[in-house]
C-alpha cells in the first residue's frame, strides 16, 4: 500500500489531526469493580456466590453471574439453556456457524445502564461475554460466546430524530430496515446497510458501505457521536470534540474500546425514501470478462461524473454456466439515465434479466435481504487491491479454476464479489479527523480501492474445511496477481473478513499502534481484549495462525 511517511504527514496536516493519543489512563490501577457496581445500584453483597469469584474464570462463575443478572433484572431479562427462548435465540443467527455456539445465558438489557452492570459483573466474575446487534457475522464467536454471557440488544431499539432532523440517535438493537422505516416519514435517511436485517452496531463500527457512500462516505464517517459503555462501566461520549481519540478509533476499529449503546448519525435528505436500483444478470465467459472492464470504467465514471451512483459485481457458476450479477443503485429516482452506466452499453450480449426500477430504501433493503437466507453455514473472506480491471479478470480465472474442487459440497453457492471504495468515498474518510482504515495512501495516489470478497454458503459442518481451503487458495492467487500488477493493498474490510484474518493489522503499523494507545487509555485492564474475546482484536485474528490466507 502507498504509505510513505511524507504522504502521511501531509495528509495529517491537511486534516488538522494529531496521531498522538494524549491523557492518562482513565482507570486507576486500584479500580474497585464491586464499588463501581454499587454505584450502578447493583449490591454485590446481596449475591453471596459472587464475592469469591473475583480473579477466577470458569463456567460456574458465568452461571453465578447469569443468576445474579436474573435476580437483579427479572426472569424476562435472562434466557437459560433449558428455556425455549434460549433455543429460539441461538437458532436465529443468520449463519449456522454462530448457532453452533452455546452461552451460559443470554442477557437482554432494557437500558444502557444495564450494559454497564454487565461489563462490571463480567469483570468481577471474570466471565467472558459477547455482544449481538444484528448477528450477521459469518463465523462462530463473532457475536456469541461458548460458556459465557451473550448480550442481546433486542430491547435497545430506540430511534429518535432531533428537532431539526439533522441527527438520528439509534440504539444498537436496531436493524437497518427498522431504522429506515422509522425515518422515512420525515423524508430523511442515514448512511447504513443495504440489507434489511443487518444490525446497526457491527456494520457501523467496522466501516459500513451504503447505497449513498460516494455522496456521503461510509457509515462510520457519518457518526456525529457515540455513547459508549467503558471498561469502568461509565457511559461516555465520543465525538470530534469530546474524547476525539476514541471517536477516531470507533470509526472502523470494531469492538475493541467499549460497547456502543447509542449511535448519533447524521441524516441525509431522502424524500419519501425514494431511490433507484436493481440488478442486471449476464451469462457466459465473454460477458464476465467484459463485466470486469465495465465495472472498472463505472468506478471512474462515478468519481468524475456522478457521485449519486454505486454498484457491486458478483460472479458465480450454476450448472456449468458462468454468471455475472451487476447491482446498480442511485440516490434518487430515475437513475437509469446516469452517465455512470455508459460502459454497460458495450456488453457483448444483452442481460438475461433486468430488475432496475424506482424503489424505496425500505423496499430495496428488503429485496436484497431475500437473497441472503438464514440458517446455512456461511463464509465471508476478503482482501483489497488498487483499482484494476486486470486484477478482476485474474480473480475471475482463479475463482472458476478453484471452485470445481467443491462440486461435492451439498447446498453450496460460492460467490466472488467486488465493489469499490471510490475516490469520493476515500475523500470523505478525512471528515472529522479521519478514520483508522489506513487508506490515505490510495487517496493521495488517486487510486480507488477495490474490496473483493469470496462468499459462500453450504449445508454440512463436515464440508467446512474444504470450503475454507478453496477460498484461501482463491484469495492467495488474487493477492499474487495484485502484487504482480502493481495494485497490491494490505487493507481488509472488517465487515467482509474471515475468522482467519488480522483486520486491525491490515490498517498499517502506525494506525494499529494508535488504536492500541487508545485502548490502553480507555481500557487499561484489557477488558475488551480478554473478556470480550470474539471478533477482530487488536493483536490477532479470531482464529490466529490457521495456515489459511490472511491478507
Amino acid at each position: 500500500m502507498l504509505r510513505s511517511s511524507s504522504t502521511r504527514l501531509l495528509l495529517a496536516l491537511f486534516a488538522g489531526i494529531s496521531n498522538v493519543v494524549t491523557g492518562a489512563p482513565l482507570e486507576h490501577p486500584d479500580f474497585d469493580v464491586a464499588a463501581a457496581l454499587h454505584d450502578h445500584g447493583f449490591q454485590v453483597e446481596q449475591y453471596s456466590d459472587l464475592v469469591p469469584l473475583a480473579n477466577t474464570s470458569s463456567n460456574r462463575a458465568c452461571e453465578i453471574a447469569c443468576g445474579a443478572l436474573e435476580q437483579h433484572y427479572g426472569a424476562d431479562s435472562v434466557d437459560r439453556p433449558t428455556e425455549a427462548a434460549y433455543a429460539s435465540f441461538v437458532g436465529a443467527y443468520w449463519s449456522a456457524l454462530q448457532s453452533d455456539v452455546h452461552p451460559s445465558c443470554v442477557f437482554k438489557p432494557a437500558a444502557p445502564e444495564a450494559v454497564s452492570v454487565l461489563v462490571l459483573l463480567s469483570r468481577l466474575a471474570q466471565c467472558p461475554f459477547a455482544v449481538k446487534s444484528g448477528g450477521h457475522a459469518a463465523f462462530a464467536g463473532a457475536s456469541s460466546i461458548d460458556g459465557g454471557i451473550t448480550v442481546s440488544f433486542q430491547n435497545l431499539r430506540g430511534v429518535a430524530l432531533s428537532a431539526d432532523k439533522k441527527v438520528a440517535s439509534v440504539q444498537p438493537g436496531n436493524t437497518w430496515g427498522a431504522v429506515y422505516a422509522a425515518l422515512e416519514k420525515d423524508d430523511v435517511a442515514v448512511i447504513g446497510g443495504r440489507m434489511r436485517d443487518i444490525g446497526v452496531g457491527g456494520l457501523t463500527t467496522g466501516g459500513g458501505i451504503s447505497f449513498f457512500s460516494s455522496l456521503y462516505g461510509l457509515a462510520c464517517d457519518n457518526v456525529v457521536a457515540y455513547d459508549v459503555v467503558s471498561a469502568r462501566g461509565d457511559i461516555i461520549t465520543a465525538s470530534n470534540t469530546e474524547n476525539p481519540d476514541l471517536y477516531w478509533a470507533l470509526r472502523g476499529g470494531g469492538n475493541n474500546f467499549g460497547i456502543v449503546v447509542n449511535f448519533h448519525l447524521e441524516t441525509i435528505p431522502l424524500p419519501g425514501g425514494k431511490m433507484w436500483g436493481g440488478g442486471l444478470l449476464y451469462q457466459g465467459d465473454a460477458s464476465l470478462k467484459a463485466a470486469a472492464k465495465a465495472f472498472h470504467a463505472t468506478v471512474d465514471n462515478i468519481a468524475r461524473q456522478d457521485h449519486r451512483a454505486g454498484m457491486w459485481l458478483a460472479m458465480t457458476a450454476q450448472n456449468g454456466t458462468k454468471i455475472a450479477s451487476v447491482e446498480q443503485y442511485y440516490a434518487e429516482p430515475d437513475g437509469g439515465a446516469s452517465p455512470a452506466w455508459a460502459a454497460w452499453d458495450d456488453m457483448p450480449a444483452a442481460p438475461v434479466a433486468d430488475t432496475r426500477q424506482n424503489r424505496t430504501l425500505v423496499g430495496y433493503t428488503t429485496e436484497v435481504q431475500q437473497s441472503n437466507p438464514d440458517g446455512l453455514r456461511e463464509l465471508y473472506y476478503g482482501l483489497s487491491f488498487l483499482g484494476s480491471a486486470e486484477v478482476i479478470a485474474d480473480a475471475q480465472a482463479a475463482f472458476f479454476d478453484e471452485i470445481g474442487a467443491l462440486d461435492h459440497v451439498a447446498g453450496l453457492l460460492p460467490v466472488l464479489a467486488c465493489q469499490a471504495f471510490t475516490l469520493p468515498i476515500l475523500a470523505k474518510m478525512r471528515r472529522n479527523g479521519g478514520n483508522p482504515l489506513g487508506l490515505e495512501g490510495a487517496a493521495a495516489a488517486g487510486r480507488p480501492v477495490y474490496v473483493m470478497q469470496v462468499a459462500a454458503w453450504w449445508r454440512d459442518r463436515g464440508d467446512d474445511a474444504a470450503v475454507y481451503a478453496v477460498a484461501s487458495r482463491v484469495l492467495t492467487r488474487i493477492k499474487a496477481a495484485s502484487v504482480a500488477r502493481g495494485a497490491a493493498s494490505d487493507y481488509v474490510y472488517m465487515n467482509y473478513a474471515s475468522m482467519f484474518q488480522d483486520v486491525i493489522g491490515s490498517y498499517g503499523a502506525e494506525n494499529k499502534a494508535r488504536l492500541k494507545a487508545v485502548a490502553a487509555r480507555f481500557d487499561p485492564a484489557g477488558v475488551f481484549q480478554k473478556l470480550q474475546p470474539g471478533y477482530f482484536k487488536l493483536d490477532r485474528a479470531p482464529v490466529p495462525d490457521s495456515g489459511y490466507f490472511s491478507r
